[in-house]
């Protein structure tokens, strides 16, 4: 199946506008106008193990939701899932861009859109320390695995601590290593970068703004009628 290079800027994009949209657009229509949009650039992206996790997430968030409406023990969780299950197809979109862009790809796209380099920077290792970040856990897993260290809930606390000390160490050294290959790059340059990742806004990118925007007027229609 052939896979669509969307450009990144308009998943950044749509990621920026969707959660304000929650201010104006209330009930359930613009849940589920996303969840379908989400399910339709996975798709596209080719994102499939992304796409099942996504259904997967989204089916039980709903699943608790609706039980919660029948069993008063599941009301406060259906609750905390009712705000949860409206960033999901957000989550979802986000994890397809650092899937399948490269830091570089990203810098490329953001810079096209003349915004500061300090936030193109910022942007582009926040995308890109997720997947890193999950590696780091598996790391400490492991660790924790071989000096026969478990978590419990008895003391969760103290299990917390097992996680998130080494994770702090890691993110020092990460960001040491990370500014010390950013600057190998020429990532202060007061110039424009060249890159061998040319992102162009190309007319598929504009369908699917256009989608979207309509999906957003068309939700602004139903509610005044």
């Amino acid at each position: 199946m052939h896979k669509f290079n969307i450009n990144p800027i308009v998943l950044i994009i749509i990621n920026i506008l969707a959660p304000t949209m929650y201010i104006f657009l209330m009930g359930t229509y613009l849940q589920y106008f996303l969840a379908a949009f989400a399910l339709t650039v996975l798709i596209l992206m080719g994102c499939f193990k992304i796409l099942f996790a996504f259904i997967g997430v989204y089916a039980v968030m709903q699943a608790v939701i609706i039980l919660g409406t029948y069993f008063s023990s599941l009301s406060f969780l259906s609750l905390f899932f009712v705000v949860l299950i409206q960033s999901v197809p957000c989550f979802a979109m986000v994890f397809a861009l650092i899937k399948r862009y490269t830091s570089a790809e990203l810098l490329s796209a953001l810079e096209t859109m003349r915004i500061p380099r300090v936030l193109v920077v910022a942007v582009t290792i926040t995308l890109k320390y997720i997947p890193t970040f999950s590696r780091e856990f598996k790391y400490i897993l492991e660790s924790m695995r071989l000096r026969g260290i478990s978590f419990t809930w008895r003391r969760p606390i103290k299990s917390f601590q097992y996680f998130i000390v080494p994770q702090l160490f890691r993110c020092a050294a990460l960001s040491e290593e990370v500014t010390a290959a950013g600057l190998v790059k020429g990532i202060d340059a007061p110039v424009r970068r060249s890159s061998y990742f040319e992102q162009k806004f190309r007319f598929t990118d504009f369908i699917f703004l256009v989608i979207f925007a309509a999906g957003l007027a068309g939700g602004f229609i139903w509610f005044r009628k």
